[in-house]
C-alpha cells in the first residue's frame, strides 16, 4: 500500500502529461490515445490505449484516472470502469481532494 496523498500528486503528474499527449494529438485528428499509465507508482512507463472519446469521459471528472489493469490501488481508490487493458479509478479521501486541487481542466487558462 501506498501513502494516498504521495499517490494522488504521482497521478496528477502522469494526468498532465497525458494532457499534452492529447493535446498534440488534437492536431493529428487521430480516433486513437496512447498514454502513459496513470497510477501512483511514479516511474511506471507502461501504457494504455483508448479513443479520444473515452478519454473525455474520464477527464470531465477530476478525481478519475485511466491505469494499467491491476495498477490500482485499493487504499486510495476504486475501479469504476474497464476497458481493454486498462481501468478507470476514482480517488478517494485526501486523494480525490488532491486530484481535483490539481486537475488542469479546473485551473485558470
Amino acid at each position: 500500500m501506498s501513502d494516498p496523498a504521495d499517490n494522488a500528486r504521482v497521478q496528477a503528474i502522469y494526468r498532465q502529461v497525458n494532457e499534452g499527449i492529447a493535446l498534440i494529438n488534437a492536431g493529428w485528428s487521430s480516433e486513437a490515445l496512447e498514454l502513459i499509465c496513470e497510477c501512483g507508482t511514479a516511474g511506471c512507463t507502461e501504457r494504455v490505449e483508448l479513443s479520444v472519446e473515452e478519454y473525455e469521459l474520464i477527464r470531465a471528472q477530476p478525481t478519475h484516472f485511466v491505469l494499467v489493469g491491476g495498477h490500482d490501488d485499493a487504499a486510495t481508490e476504486h475501479i469504476v470502469r474497464t476497458g481493454g487493458g486498462w481501468v478507470v479509478v476514482a480517488n478517494d479521501g485526501i486523494a480525490a481532494e488532491i486530484a481535483r486541487h490539481t486537475d488542469p481542466r479546473a485551473q485558470p487558462r
